[in-house]
């Protein structure tokens, strides 16, 4: 029986005998259902908001994915996950009473205009940069070409002549290199190695059109010059475009954060909470106001209002306790514990409402974390083929450019001055660290050590060797207890190693590390510590845009069912522990089979 209706047959009974009774009910009553209507609102609006921010999510995800595939269902699905966001808002600001909500409701409407705009500028810049980079990459490709099937032959015995057209080759690779390698990773560095080479292609041609002899000579060094030019705009506009598209994602990253972590995480979720508690006193005050106006009633009516009341009050407090606890797991993250509330009563109802939502909520969250999980593993492939790429492509080509030069200081070296000489080593030089360097960041992008020698082997090799390149003291402990663990969290574990070193490389400035991988209380444990400078770990909750590599670690170990603990103080040193229970790697590899 429902709760209006026990309040009608309570009416009848007894209404025509205690009058204060029957006032008290009727308050009651509407006390309740008011109650129960503001509850209903709260909850709508609650939903809404976590949908809201889940739909931002999806929304930066799509985004990310797509500046890094440029696939167009990435772009479509960015598209209409803000569609959602955007029907999701005017649901919301039909909900809204107060005007603080609607105060929110504006301020996420501009979020969302202000998003859609930024989101649609990276996906045009994206574009167009892959267009400029076809034309830089085919420029390029005709230059080299055109240097090395109807220049270079034409005068094959004269080393002055040779020596210019070569120089005009490596810089116009300088060039590729150093725009591709910013666009990879925009470090400063190769900003300049662009500038260097634009100043030496630059030289190259003047000294080529100054030793023309020939009509055909001279045209040459106009078709050079044409192409030097091309490729120098559009390896600018490359450059700028990168600096534009970094400082336009941080602005949306920025955004999404404001929207989604301070508006509806640190606003609109604790005041729905608070208002969800109001409601919940303003109920538990009228049963309290009803109980106090039966006992003025007869004695036997009143004792037995008293004693339906009781009952009654007890029931609606401990459901409306029950519905409180269950907003604060939700506001907490907690969605696998439900309301247990049984009937078919507006609490029962309300309860199986409350449940379904906390349901498709986790199922949500789950199918969130699986796309975390493959974006990730696309993301590790994705280095793979890079790596597989920059091997078979551009470390040849060096290596080939190196074998030239090599082969050029035998054949003519002895007919070179000593400053010429000593250019010439010099270039060999530089282009075996272009080579050793290029070996390293293909390392970096695909290390194979995992695969060719299991966890264990793989990770202490990497530590040995990044630790003997940055001249550190090292401490490796590797001890899994012959543990089998899945290939694929293998490589997640070794990935979080591996970014944790690459955070002591660029941050620590130490002179120690320590790498510990071992099993510890049924959880295998991962811990990388150095005794470095140090930082004030509370900033990674501030702003994690600026910490996104101590956030990936953190994401990676929660997709394989880990916790990531980052603890640091300055001027002691970091501390990145990794704690994956064994029943987690046990599972997880009968999911494999």
């Amino acid at each position: 029986m429902s709760l209006r209706k026990r309040l009608i047959v309570f009416v009848l009974l007894f209404g025509s005998a205690v009058l204060t009774n029957i006032f008290a009910l009727v308050y009651l009553a509407r006390s309740i259902s008011v109650s129960l209507d503001a509850i209903e609102n709260i909850r709508q609006r609650q939903l809404v908001a976590v949908q809201m921010n889940a739909d931002l999510r999806d929304a930066e995800a799509a985004l990310y994915r797509y500046q890094i595939n440029g696939e167009i269902g990435f772009k479509s699905q960015f598209t209409e996950h803000l569609n959602n966001f955007a029907n999701d808002l005017e649901q919301y600001r039909s909900l809204a009473i107060e005007p603080n909500e609607q105060q929110w409701a504006s301020t996420l409407e501009m979020a969302y205009q202000q998003t859609l705009t930024t989101g649609n500028e990276l996906i045009e810049l994206r574009d167009n940069q892959t267009s400029r980079l076809e034309e830089f990459l085919n420029a390029q490709s005709q230059l080299s070409m055109f240097l090395s099937n109807d220049v270079m032959p034409n005068r094959s015995e004269d080393p002055e002549y040779q020596t210019i057209v070569t120089g005009m080759q490596d810089s116009s690779r300088a060039m590729l290199s150093a725009v591709t390698g910013y666009l990879a990773s925009p470090e400063e560095t190769k900003r300049v190695q662009f500038t260097d080479a634009i100043v030496a292609l630059q030289q190259a041609v003047n000294n080529f059109r100054g030793i023309a002899q020939s009509e055909d000579e001279k045209r040459w060094a106009g078709e050079t010059l044409a192409i030097f030019n091309q490729l120098k705009e559009l390896g600018t506009q490359l450059i700028s475009g990168r600096d534009l598209q970094q400082s336009l994602y941080a602005n949306f990253i920025s955004i999404i954060f404001n929207a989604g972590q301070q508006t509806i995480v640190g606003q609109i979720e604790p005041y729905e909470t608070e208002k969800f508690t109001q409601e919940q006193q303003a109920l538990l005050n009228a049963v309290n106001t009803a109980s106090v106006a039966s006992i003025l009633a007869a004695a036997v009516i009143s004792g037995f209002a008293i004693l339906f009341m009781f009952h009654l009050s007890r029931q609606i407090n401990m459901r409306a306790t029950a519905l409180l606890d269950g907003a604060e797991r939700v506001t907490h993250g907690n969605l696998e514990e439900p309301v247990a509330i049984t009937g078919e009563d507006e609490f029962g109802k309300l309860a199986s409402s409350f449940n379904t939502m906390m349901l498709e909520l986790a199922n949500r969250e789950d199918r969130l974390r699986a796309m975390i999980g493959r974006m990730a593993h696309i993301q590790d492939e994705e280095r793979r083929l890079i790596g597989l790429d920059l091997h078979d492509g551009l470390t040849q080509l060096i290596i080939s450019a190196n074998m030239h030069l090599n082969t050029l200081n035998s054949q003519i070296g002895s007919r070179l001055n000593a400053q010429t000489l000593q250019a010439l080593d010099v270039s060999r030089t530089l282009i075996k660290q272009s080579i050793d360097e290029a070996r390293r960041v293909i390392s970096e992008l695909r290390p194979t050590m995992v695969e060719d020698l299991g966890l264990e082997r793989g990770l202490r090799q990497y530590v040995t060797e990044v630790c003997e390149e940055q001249n550190w003291e090292s401490e490796i402990v590797t001890d899994t207890q012959g543990l089998q663990i899945e290939h694929s969290m293998e490589a997640s574990i070794f990935r979080i190693a591996q970014e944790a070193l690459t955070n002591v490389r660029k941050h620590a400035r130490t002179q120690r590390v320590r790498v510990k991988l071992s099993v510890e209380d049924q959880s295998l444990v991962l811990r990388v510590q150095d005794w470095g400078q140090g930082f004030d770990a509370l900033l990674i909750q501030k702003d994690e845009s600026q910490h996104l590599g101590l956030v990936s670690m953190q994401e990676r170990a929660q997709m394989i069912n880990g916790v990531c603990k980052i603890e640091s103080q300055l001027g002691k040193g970091t501390s990145v522990e990794v704690r994956i229970p064994l029943a987690s790697l046990a599972q997880r590899s009968e999911d494999g089979k």
